[in-house]
């Protein structure tokens, strides 16, 4: 085996708990890695006493705590960070770092409201969805937002979180909202099919009827309907159900088949 790593200080009893990606760690590896590959989610307030405590008291490593303490509160304390970070733990190798460094002084160019609306993408891309949906309406509460296409991006990851959640009809809201501060078909597409799945059946043609030009849109609604339908055809879950109702059929005992299949689900799960 080569390029083995040392680790450095002892695994925390408590967790760090970083709450721009709403996720712990236990060790100085972790938080090494967590801050090279999300270093777009973090500012200089990152770098903190409650950072240099943890450190500190359940990492063990003073030395360590002693220079975040000295750069906190500084311009730069993030990159500085990185600094500390790379001269005593070592954990990925000096180009990596210095490409780390460039990416933090490329994203202090950025606004204050880009660099949140990156964090809170970045919870939407990891599945985190309450979080991210918190964090874009608490930049939607921001009064200095005033780009429109920049505020109509936030309303339509907005309306993705929402159906995320299953909450189709706040989900419309919010793809209207994108639309009508940035026309733009994407969102009104969206606004369509968050509308067909919490509208009835009659509701949602009503609408279509009154709203006429939604014609050519509705369309592709309905074709973007069937090929999921399609795909769920083929999905596990579905040939689970078809599997189960099949043995019913049959006259096989419909509950040992749920308990076998069953098993047979919790293996290949196990098995990824």
């Amino acid at each position: 085996m080569t390029n083995v790593l040392l680790c450095r200080g002892t695994l925390a009893t408590n967790p760090y708990y970083i709450k721009e990606a709403c996720v712990n760690v236990f060790s100085i590896e972790e938080l090494c890695y967590f801050v090279h590959n999300n270093a777009y989610m973090l500012d200089d307030e990152f770098v903190g006493e409650a950072l240099a405590e943890w450190v500190e008291k359940q990492l063990k490593l003073d030395s360590v705590a002693a220079m975040i303490r000295r750069i906190m509160g500084q311009p730069k304390a993030l990159s500085n960070l990185v600094r500390v970070l790379n001269n005593e733990i070592g954990y990925y190798s000096e180009e990596e770092w210095s490409a780390l460094l460039e990416d933090i002084e490329n994203n202090s160019r950025i606004s204050l409201i880009e660099r949140k609306k990156i964090r809170a993408d970045g919870l939407l891309n990891t599945g985190k969805y309450a979080q991210c949906l918190e964090e874009y309406e608490n930049i939607l509460r921001d009064e200095s937002l005033k780009d429109e296409k920049l505020l109509a991006r936030v309303y339509h990851n907005l309306g993705v979180c929402a159906a995320k959640l299953f909450l189709f009809e706040r989900a419309a809201g919010y793809f209207e909202s994108a639309y009508e501060t940035y026309a733009n078909t994407e969102s009104y597409i969206e606004m369509l099919c968050a509308k067909k799945m919490y509208m009835k059946p009659t509701e949602y043609l009503n609408y279509l009827a009154e709203h006429k030009e939604s014609y050519e849109d509705s369309l592709e609604v309905e074709r973007k309907f069937e090929m999921l339908k399609m795909s769920f055809s083929t999905h596990p879950t579905y040939m689970y159900f078809r599997e189960l109702e099949q043995k019913k059929q049959e006259g096989a005992d419909y509950y040992d088949a749920i308990d076998a299949l069953t098993e047979q689900v919790k293996e290949n799960y196990r098995g990824y």
